[in-house]
């Protein structure tokens, strides 16, 4: 990936052993040619700053490009997890992370999400259909409202906020080219999301996203 010009690399806590393996791939290369987000699992806050340092170790980097709350499921979320937020906000200070947000599961939470200043940056589920995207259900059964959430996403990206897409092959069940192109085409052209993660099991899936995203791009 980062020999074909990838340059942002992300991962989770709760991704079991793909931090430190994260860790073994990037050995080597220097750490100011690419950027770096994982994901903190928001019940395990008892003591952030611990849980922060642990993170950069499995990493093996001084710093973050991003931290997110990873996974917020409720209306409610900023003010139930405020002492999370000053925490990544002290972090932020000492520049051991350099921004910091939310990944969003659920219209609920993402209603919310416009407006809020404390987000430098959101990770935001959305495809061309609406396959794993968010509802009010979020059980994955029904589709999501792409209506609703390219417009949330549009007032995310007009405050400021850096949009982050997910789910673009529909946590893999994209299994068709021509879905895989559709999605790619369709969230590319919105103008209003800034960078996409997409989960590759093999290289030659890395080869094919950078050869449609190219060929989109410059079209």
């Amino acid at each position: 990936a980062y020999d074909r010009g990838i340059r942002f690399f992300e991962t989770a806590d709760a991704y079991r052993e793909m931090p430190q393996r994260m860790a073994t791939a990037l050995k080597g290369i220097p750490r100011d040619t690419y950027k770096l987000m994982t994901k903190f699992r928001w019940r395990q806050a008892d003591n952030p700053q611990a849980t922060i340092d642990r993170l950069r170790k499995d990493l093996n980097t001084d710093y973050l490009d991003i931290l997110l709350i990873h996974c917020v499921r409720t209306p409610d979320w900023a003010k139930q997890l405020e002492p999370l937020r000053d925490a990544f906000e002290q972090a932020k200070d000492k520049k051991i992370i350099l921004a910091h947000g939310a990944s969003c599961h659920g219209l609920a939470p993402l209603r919310t999400f416009p407006g809020d200043q404390w987000l430098d940056v959101a990770l935001v589920r959305i495809n061309h259909d609406g396959t794993r995207m968010d509802n009010l259900q979020d059980n994955g059964k029904k589709k999501g409202d792409v209506k609703e959430v390219v417009s949330h996403i549009r007032k995310l990206h007009d405050q400021g906020c850096g949009v982050l897409g997910m789910k673009l092959m529909g946590e893999g069940r994209f299994t068709k080219p021509e879905q895989r192109q559709a999605s790619l085409k369709f969230v590319l052209r919105l103008g209003t999301v800034d960078a996409i993660t997409i989960g590759y099991k093999n290289t030659a899936e890395i080869d094919e996203a950078i050869d449609r995203i190219g060929a989109i791009l410059n079209a």
